[in-house]
């Protein structure tokens, strides 16, 4: 059976193909082949997992301009002489390839080891690309600059043309009576003129032909005759200017012809590794975990071609002892759409084409094998069963330990005793050459069988008894039914034909088969319940997570309004004392009790609002119910993040940048910020610091002019020392470089720095600069 057919991997590379960028790559892609080789596989993957990242951070590889060119450059090659036009297609290639290369040499912080192989592999053919733009234009015309010898030809050609054009404009000056158009018109390249058909003999020179109605004919009168002639040898002489240095260039692609066509092969590869990549991005797939040991892993799994918006998600997972995994269930449940999953997931894999799913591990599989749908066939004289057992006596014989083996419904297709008999019997040999299967089944013994080995592992696709629907939904370590006879009823087959077939079924199973049913859907019952629950619960703990992302806001809004409302209480109280004052000064100066009166109104007034100022009650902390040692919570002061330590009798214990601080409850609020996890340092606790004044462990200066920044530093600098802040990172963005500079310029001179450097990628690269204090 052809594998890629049936697990529907060619329709994959098809809808791979459209993000291709050129043909070249389309037909590569085409033309892909599963290999089993372990090497080979590695290096597919390393390559898909790099070119997904940057297809992530970065964006996919450019590949403007490409063209299957192999045509014109392996005519080269052979020493054919090229078109302008095939100039302007390799001329555009070569800035494609320059665009390729720039791009793996730009993005260093995105690790990419495999992908450099093929970058470094590529030559960057700057003067041919230089010396082709010098002499062929956008359009394939060749340009003056490619020679001075063109140049001049072309000067005189103009000279020309300007003076034919002058001397028929006199001529038809001269002689309007006879001209019919005043149009100057061309015939054979020659400029001639239309006159009146009874004058044509009487100006010299040559008759080009008659008018349609016969009435004026086209002549080159005397004096353009000798202009024309010397247009016609100008013109000569520029085509074979033009075909010189077309000849010329020519060579000199056919000197790099052998490495041009290395390139071009070297961006149709990368060209189909980043469609993989952006086929990938474009339905949040990863790149699997591979591994020697008997272990697959697919955790939330979504087959590619379902509708997004209908997809069940699904986990499946088989690992040593269990090399076996039977998936049993109703019919048009998903019990074929899980098996494919697996084999479609592992071949995609193994081409570098990353999986639509959470995460992935996958095994090295020396072959895999399927035995999936109805392979009859007419021409063949094979039935349903026939094709079947054909594919199946393959497998028998050729799948090894290391091997991946699907069976769709195997034993079917025949008398169910035998079909059963049969399929115990061939999963028998499987399971003796211990290799990885997965099968689907409807028999009964089959599922008994199942659960009397352990390196059986079994699941199900639930079914809903209420509306007689598939869900789709696999899990695992139970069997289901086919609920053959359900479906039938709802699907209008007469109750009384339904009834009879329930009779016969129960005579035919024993009572353990019955009690094993009502078990079966008792559990499958109870996981339907279960998986409610679960829904109900991460419901719960979104709507409480939007509670406290609200509340946080709230205590946000509420701190703004506060510090509004303080900042405006504090204006209006030092405009009083100002005001106070100033009568006090004019009253001391003066010497006189005129206006002593309105100083101790004023003054009263003021006693009168700061004796009103009192201070919030505060909770005692062991009784604030909002907060708890480990949560993360946001200074009011200052926003800055921190973690609760410990809660005292009278206040909190954070940690913040390494310290701890004692805080009251009211200095903070909860916070839905995560802080990263840091190896466990020795921490400096301060008592009574006031968090008004607490300072970041980071100062922003982008946006800023250089003086206004170096003020804000300055600044910034006194109060990290102030605080006895081990380490800090200043903000600075790379721009011009100015501002680095300046800053550097600052810290060099700084005698309390020990020292400084520009920031890792992951504390903002060359626009940052940490500092550490001595």
């Amino acid at each position: 059976m052809n594998i890629q057919k049936c697990l529907e991997f060619d329709v994959i590379l098809n809808e791979v193909q459209e993000y291709c960028a050129f043909s070249l790559s389309k037909s590569l892609l085409r033309e892909t082949e599963i290999s089993y080789d372990p090497l080979i596989i590695e290096l597919n993957s390393r390559r898909a997992s790099e070119a997904l990242a940057l297809c992530v951070h970065e964006g996919s590889v450019p590949m403007y301009g490409m063209k299957d060119l192999r045509e014109a450059l392996q005519a080269s090659e052979k020493g054919s002489l090229l078109s302008a036009a095939d100039m302007v297609d390799i001329i555009r290639f070569l800035q494609g390839c320059h665009a390729v290369i720039s791009y793996g040499k730009s993005h260093s912080e995105i690790p990419h080891p495999a992908l450099d192989e093929l970058f470094h592999s590529m030559t960057d053919e700057h003067p041919l690309l230089n010396q082709l733009c010098r002499c062929i234009d956008d359009y394939g015309e060749v340009l003056d600059s490619a020679s001075p010898l063109l140049r001049s030809i072309r000067a005189d050609l103009l000279k020309v043309e300007r003076e034919i054009t002058s001397a028929a404009g006199r001529f038809m000056a001269a002689h309007s009576d006879s001209v019919v158009d005043s149009i100057v018109s061309t015939r054979g390249m020659r400029t001639v003129i239309l006159v009146k058909a009874a004058d044509k003999n009487i100006y010299g020179g040559m008759v080009h032909g008659e008018s349609a109605s016969g009435q004026a004919s086209y002549i080159e009168p005397g004096m353009l005759v000798p202009l024309n002639n010397s247009k016609e040898e100008l013109q000569s002489q520029e085509r074979e200017e033009v075909a010189r240095i077309l000849r010329e260039l020519s060579g000199e692609i056919s000197k790099r012809a052998v490495y041009l066509l290395a390139n071009l092969e070297t961006c149709a590869l990368l060209d189909t590794i980043f469609a993989k990549a952006s086929w990938g991005k474009d339905r949040d797939g990863c790149t699997p975990e591979l591994t020697q040991d008997r272990h697959l892993a697919i955790v939330k799994a979504r087959h590619p071609l379902i509708d997004p918006a209908k997809v069940v998600v699904n986990t499946y997972h088989l690992e040593a002892p269990r090399t076996t995994l039977l998936i049993t269930g109703p019919n048009t449940g998903g019990k074929t759409v899980s098996m494919k999953i697996i084999g479609l997931f592992t071949l995609l894999s193994y081409v570098g084409i990353p999986i639509p799913c959470e995460s992935a591990v996958i095994p090295y599989f020396d072959r895999v094998f399927a035995d999936i749908g109805d392979n009859q066939s007419v021409s063949e004289s094979l039935s349903s069963f026939s094709a079947h057992i054909q594919a199946q006596a393959e497998i028998c014989r050729e799948a090894t330990p290391d091997s991946l083996v699907l069976a769709d419904e195997i034993g079917s297709g025949t008398d169910p005793i035998e079909g059963e008999s049969l399929a115990i019997a061939i999963l028998n040999e499987l399971r003796a050459r211990k290799c990885m299967t997965v099968a689907t089944t409807h028999y009964s013994r089959l599922k008994a069988y199942g659960k009397r080995h352990e390196d059986i592992a079994l699941a199900t696709v639930q079914f809903d008894m209420k509306t007689l629907m598939p869900t789709y939904h696999y899990m695992e370590g139970l069997t289901g039914q086919s609920n053959a006879l359900e479906v039938a009823s709802r699907y209008g087959l007469p109750d009384k034909i339904v009834n009879y077939a329930r009779v016969l079924k129960k005579q035919a199973r024993s009572e353990a088969d019955e009690l094993i049913d009502r078990l079966e859907i008792q559990m499958n019952e109870n996981a339907a319940r279960q998986e409610q629950l679960d829904k109900a619960l991460r419901e719960n703990e979104e709507i409480e997570k939007q509670l406290m992302r609200e509340r946080t806001r709230l205590e946000a809004e509420k701190d703004r309004w506060l510090a509004k409302r303080d900042q405006k209480a504090s204006a209006y109280l030092e405009g009083i004392r100002r005001e106070a004052d100033e009568l006090m000064k004019e009253l001391r100066e003066e010497k006189e009790n005129i206006r002593y009166h309105e100083a101790i109104e004023k003054r009263r007034q003021l006693n009168r609002i700061l004796q009103n100022e009192e201070p919030a009650e505060e909770k005692p902390a062991d009784k604030d119910p909002r907060y708890a040692a480990g949560d993360i919570v946001e200074l009011r002061a200052n926003d800055a993040v921190c973690r609760i330590i410990r809660i005292g009798r009278k206040d909190i214990i954070v940690e913040l940048n390494g310290r701890e601080m004692h805080v009251k409850p009211a200095q903070i609020r909860p916070s839905l910020k995560t802080l990263p996890k840091k190896k466990e340092e020795s921490r400096r606790t301060f008592h009574g610091v006031d968090l008004s004044a607490s300072v970041s462990g980071e100062c922003n200066l982008i946006g800023k002019r250089v003086e206004e920044a170096m003020e804000i530093l300055d600044a910034y600098l006194d109060q990290a020392r102030l605080h006895r802040l081990p380490s800090v990172r200043i903000i600075h963005g790379d721009g011009t470089g100015a501002l680095r500079k300046a800053v550097h310029s600052r810290l060099e001179k700084d005698k309390t720095v020990k020292e400084y450097r520009l920031g890792m990628p992951q504390e903002g690269g060359t626009g940052a600069t940490v500092v550490v204090f001595r």
